[in-house]
């Protein structure tokens, strides 16, 4: 048995590692099947249509995951290791699914295909419930800042190592080797957690949990009831969050699935678009990190507000040049600047729309109503990407950005009207009662 002075969780430091580490390993799986695995698909003929139904699929498990999520709190698999447990079985199981993606044909089985990569993605989203679960328990209000920040320049990291990383792996040494640098980076995420991550809530001595099954069916009535009381019971202000979490994050298109598409139509080889990825990447980080700060200083309703407008000019631009001589038409200059652009305002806008989220929770059921706004906005990018695929492949791609950046105007006319959370107010006697408050 290990020393317990080789868990990490028992020092700061060695906390802002742990979570930045784990996080890497979700976004490794995120990258390849949303970035590499998109333009794999691309240069192999699949029509825009169905990469767009495949990358919606990907996004499902992360928008409904507030469903099972309840099992992780209820079977804590104490003489297994506590969540420490759950985070080596999923990454397991995300192992064993790629490697067995590499045995569908895109084309003739489609539909394998997609139900192999939600299976995936279901593992990977349970591995994230998991982690954030152990890093609320683990770090200290003190730290929790710096741990998002470091837990989310992670995951940047780990989609650069699984997208760009990828695909720049299949241009030299093919698709097989291309899968097996995926397994390997996320073996190497499970090594790391087997040798010095441990749950400092789990007990190897712990009696074996009864009545699991009716625990769940009684956890997830209180669940109901957390969205009736957080929704319903708490002003107008969530509901209108509600209508902000199910419209887009300002102009996506140029973000996730057409953005792997349209490189590979417009020529780019495999090192071009790894090379191009990771700039996106890097940037987009920087993007969260100013959009942060703007937010702090003027406020994050007027960050977002400017962020989405920002995010439909670079999108706006490319359409224009698109329309007026087609794809080919456009300097490569200016498809590496719009993009690069891109990712920086949607770095900006991504960033600070968690804090609106935040500001607009109800503290009574905060995980609850946080949680169904994150995955609201989840099911909106699988939407997102699904309507871009069939305007693109029945249409064209100035199509789909003019429609992506106009989108953003009806956006921005719903922000005004975002509330801060219910905060108390005194009724005579002393006791609180709920009184809106505006952001």
């Amino acid at each position: 048995m290990l020393n317990r002075r080789r868990n990490l969780l028992e020092t700061r430091n060695g906390r802002f590692l742990t979570f930045s580490i784990l996080y890497i390993s979700e976004g490794i799986p995120y990258g390849f099947t949303s970035v590499a695995m998109v333009a794999f698909m691309r240069q192999q003929g699949v029509s825009l249509e169905l990469i767009g139904a495949f990358v919606a699929a990907l996004f499902l498990p992360w928008a409904f995951k507030w469903a099972w999520a309840p099992l992780i709190d209820l079977i804590k698999l104490h003489r297994l290791g506590g969540r420490r447990a759950w985070i080596i079985f999923c990454t397991g199981m995300m192992i064993l699914t790629l490697l067995l993606t590499a045995m569908v044909d895109f084309k003739e089985d489609f539909r394998l295909l997609l139900a192999m990569i939600v299976l995936n993605n279901l593992f990977c989203s349970t591995q994230d419930v998991a982690i954030d679960s152990l890093a609320v328990s683990t770090l200290r209000e003190n730290e929790r800042g710096r741990g998002n920040g470091f837990m989310f320049a992670g995951q940047y990291l780990g989609i650069a190592l699984g997208g760009g990383g990828a695909v720049f792996v299949y241009g030299l040494f093919g698709f097989e080797a291309t899968l097996a640098y995926i397994s390997a980076l996320l073996l190497l995420n499970l090594l790391f957690v087997l040798l010095y991550v441990r749950d400092p809530q789990a007990d190897p001595d712990a009696v074996p949990q009864a009545d699991v099954l009716k625990k769940l069916v009684h956890s997830m009535i209180s669940f109901t009831r957390d969205v009736y009381a957080g929704f319903w019971k708490s002003g107008s202000g969530p509901m209108v969050g509600v209508l902000f979490s199910l419209l887009p994050t300002g102009a996506i298109a140029l973000q996730y699935a057409t953005l792997g598409t349209i490189q590979v139509d417009y020529g780019l080889n495999e090192n071009q678009i790894a090379e191009l990825r990771i700039y996106n990447t890097i940037t987009s980080a920087l993007g969260c990190v100013v959009g942060g700060l703007l937010g702090d200083r003027i406020g994050a309703k007027k960050t977002v507000a400017m962020s989405y407008l920002l995010t439909a000019l670079p999108t706006l631009i490319l359409a224009f040049e698109i329309s007026n001589g087609g794809l080919q038409s456009v300097s490569a200059g200016l498809f590496w600047g719009v993009i690069i652009a891109h990712g920086f305002f949607f770095g900006m806008a991504y960033g600070v729309r968690n804090a609106i989220f935040m500001s607009m929770t109800n503290p009574r059921v905060a995980a609850t109503q946080f949680t169904a706004f994150m995955g609201m906005s989840n099911l909106a990018i699988s939407f997102g990407n699904y309507w871009q695929g069939v305007v693109a492949e029945r249409f064209d791609y100035a199509t789909v950005f003019y429609i992506d950046g106009l989108l953003v105007l009806a956006i921005v006319l719903v922000i005004p009207f975002l509330k801060k959370r219910e905060a108390p107010a005194r009724r005579p006697g002393g006791v609180d009662r709920p009184a809106l408050a505006e952001s």
